[in-house]
């Protein structure tokens, strides 16, 4: 951050010299002047806000081409692109992203658009720089298909890596179309500092595994966003084009399993009734403990996506309570209570598992944050094996009777319309 400081000597920048152009970035690898592609998306949402499932990017890299340090350039720089569509031209502003990892790039994201898949003319300006420079990308090619999406992301460490934890993640198999060439690019994002980027990383189409390295700087209680990007790219020093399927993940550095082994990182939502939800796409096998990390308040709804293996069974970690969990099943109407349920204790579920479950019962005055996902790993197993694609939802409150209608819509009409708890007093008593 730049501040302003009071001096007894007044010190005046030098003016950015005449002799520099604008020109765009050439010779760096995996940074190339311009770029025009499709784009998909693993989720609708990305770190609690829509998105688009496919879309079409393009822009630049564009700096001074002197040594000068101009650190107004990005933000006085105007980039404009244009492209015409029969007797139509289209034309778009592309605005500075202010990367810190790439601080010289100019970006826009635009919704998918058969009739723009050709080249962008770009011109960019700068009110100190004497030259307009005049760039195109390349074409994107129709026919290019969709890189497969990354899936299965982890997180593991201790407490003494929390600021370098390592992420983990499935990588499908799948050759590029000719011509094109695949890479893997990694994006870690500031979600509690106006959601910048803060770091990204080429890596080899076959690692599946990256340890953040210090040079992050993450704070180990801070929350943060990763992107993990499948790329079908034709690169040269000046420009690219191709394909990108981008997946989406939460975490907290200091995520730290109540239960051995890696935690599976999920995708954060909010519901129509503002309840955080948090989705995930993984691989399970039957018999096989899985730690899952989502956000906690006073409680959670569990449920498999359609098509998944039934819950084998549950374990809920040790928050140092006085007093068990509550776990509640679906009875064709609503959640009734089942029994109680103590901390790091095996339940195993009726033959045949359940397809959601409640647990409610966590003690307010621990104040655990619904947005925070490192304070409760739940680990459950599964009946079969097969894909995990369900949800947990942070339950805040016990809903008002006037909130049901909405936590129907909210809940995609299933019926969740009541509560049912034992008669003895509960924790959760306003």
């Amino acid at each position: 951050m730049w501040r302003s400081i009071c001096m007894a000597t007044l010190i005046v920048a030098p003016a950015v010299a005449q002799a520099d152009t604008i020109v765009e970035n050439s010779g760096v690898s995996g940074f190339p002047g311009t770029f025009n592609f499709i784009g998909y998306n693993s989720s609708n949402v990305a770190f609690g806000q829509p998105v688009r499932s496919q879309f079409l990017e393009f822009g630049g890299r564009f700096h001074p081409s002197g040594s000068n340090a101009d650190l107004a350039f990005g933000s006085s720089t105007t980039v404009t692109a244009t492209q015409t569509v029969g007797a139509n031209t289209v034309s778009f502003n592309v605005p500075y992203s202010n990367s810190i990892p790439d601080p010289n790039l100019f970006d826009r994201t635009i919704a998918y658009n058969s009739n723009l898949l050709g080249s962008w003319h770009l011109s960019v300006s700068n009110p100190g720089y004497t030259n307009t420079l005049q760039v195109n990308t390349l074409a994107i090619d129709p026919t290019i298909g969709v890189p497969p999406f990354i899936t299965g992301i982890t997180i593991s460490g201790t407490s003494n890596t929390t600021t370098t934890p390592t992420l983990s993640w499935n990588a499908p198999a799948f050759t590029p179309p000719n011509g094109y060439h695949q890479n893997t690019k990694i994006f870690i994002i500031d979600l509690d500092h106006n959601r910048q980027t803060i770091f990204r990383q080429d890596l080899p189409s076959s690692q599946t595994t990256f340890t953040i390295p210090s040079s992050a700087n993450l704070n180990p209680n801070g929350h943060y966003g990763v992107v993990i990007r499948d790329d079908y790219r034709i690169a040269s020093t000046v420009a690219t084009t191709g394909a990108s399927s981008q997946s989406f993940f939460d975490f907290h550095p200091n995520a730290v399993s109540q239960f051995s082994g890696a935690v599976q990182v999920p995708v954060s939502s909010v519901n129509s009734v503002g309840q955080t939800v948090y989705s995930f796409n993984i691989d399970v096998s039957h018999g096989q403990s899985v730690n899952l990390d989502p956000a906690v308040a006073l409680g959670y709804i569990f449920s498999v996506g359609n098509g998944n293996p039934n819950f084998a069974s549950v374990r809920l970690p040790d928050l140092g309570m006085s007093h068990p969990y509550g776990l509640y099943l679906w009875n064709g109407s609503g959640y009734s209570f089942a029994q109680d349920l103590a901390a790091n204790t095996l339940f195993t579920f009726a033959p045949g598992g359940v397809s959601t479950f409640e647990i409610l019962g966590i003690d307010p005055s621990l104040g655990l944050d619904p947005n925070n996902s490192t304070a409760f790993v739940t680990q459950v197993t599964f009946t079969a094996d097969g894909p995990f694609t369900g949800t947990m939802t942070a339950i805040t409150a016990v809903p008002e009777p006037s909130t049901w209608a909405m936590l129907i819509v909210g809940f995609g009409g299933l019926g969740f319309i009541s509560y049912r708890r034992k008669s003895k007093p509960s924790p959760l008593t306003a």
